[in-house]
């Protein structure tokens, strides 16, 4: 196992048992002080769990190289699983909402905001704790990337449900007393309504890398300004690019059509300009997939 890959694997693992810490004391605080914000956060977390989980075994089968039965590689599992896991957070937002909305007409439910301020302060300091050494460390690691998403969104939320406990705490002592029932509920309906955004927004994203779609704009111009360089330098007629990001793999597909007039005549031209492609990219993220073709007849290209 390579660096990288060890490292992925522990980083994996520190956030699993960061969130089932995390989901069992929110669950079991949560009932006791019949806080479904609070339940709200140990669900998450113990989805989360289960999810990283999931990373975890994915990285380990991607890894074990099988090219007998995976020519092209593994990497397909890595979108897939992401686009699992971030629609299993989409479910659990959506059912929260639905539910705090029904607690919410029926009266709303009365807490104990001493308690739950107290559990909100020491998950956003947990939070908070693996979320950034999960971000630093995270740098070309699909999954670990993943994870670092879900304890932001974890962070944000402890955060969210710190401040409005805070709130509910200070309305309690006032004349407006009686909204406190509902101030639990409407907070698990504007959290989860707001982290809508993220699992639809990393759907699409694998969504689009199980397709096979082209990457970012950013990444196509470091691949395009360095084929035009080529092209113009060995008077190369005409050429076609195809690039793909699927997980931590980038495929990068190039057809070269050659004329009488191209520098690149011999099959030893042809692999120095393959070499010269994969010096140029090394630096770039993710790793490569070079496909790099050269023909006199544009059939073969289109």
């Amino acid at each position: 196992m390579n660096t990288s890959h060890k490292k992925e694997k522990q980083l994996l693992q520190l956030s699993i048992y960061g969130a089932l810490l995390l989901a069992v004391i929110a669950i079991i605080w949560g009932f006791l002080i019949s806080s479904q914000m609070v339940v709200f956060d140990g669900l998450y977390s113990l989805i989360s769990v289960k999810l990283s989980f999931l990373s975890l075994l994915s990285a380990n089968f991607i890894r074990k190289r099988d090219s007998k039965r995976f020519p092209f590689g593994k990497q397909m599992v890595e979108p897939i699983v992401l686009l699992v896991k971030y629609t299993a957070i989409l479910l659990l937002c959506i059912t929260a909402i639905i539910s705090s909305g029904m607690t919410l007409f029926s009266g709303g439910a009365e807490v104990n905001f001493g308690y739950a301020m107290l559990y909100a302060l020491l998950s956003t300091v947990l939070c908070f704790g693996v979320y950034m050494h999960l971000k630093k460390e995270s740098s070309q690691l699909g999954f670990v990337q993943a994870e670092a998403n879900q304890w932001k969104m974890d962070m944000y939320l402890s955060a969210a449900v710190l401040l409005g406990f805070i709130v509910a705490l200070l309305v309690s002592s006032t004349s407006y007393a009686h909204f406190t029932p509902y101030i639990d509920p409407l907070m698990v309906i504007i959290v989860a309504g707001a982290f809508l955004k993220v699992p639809i927004t990393e759907m699409v994203k694998a969504c689009r890398e199980i397709l096979e779609m082209a990457p970012e704009e950013s990444i196509q111009a470091n691949y395009e300004q360095l084929f035009n360089t080529i092209k113009q330098e060995e008077k190369i007629e005409k050429m076609y690019v195809r690039l793909a990001k699927v997980g931590g793999t980038l495929f990068v597909e190039v057809d070269f059509i050659l004329n009488e007039h191209s520098l690149i005549q011999t099959v030893d031209q042809q692999d120095d300009i393959r070499e010269k492609i994969k010096r140029a990219t090394d630096h770039l993220p993710y790793q490569k997939w070079l496909t790099i073709s050269f023909t006199k007849d544009e059939k073969w290209a289109v």
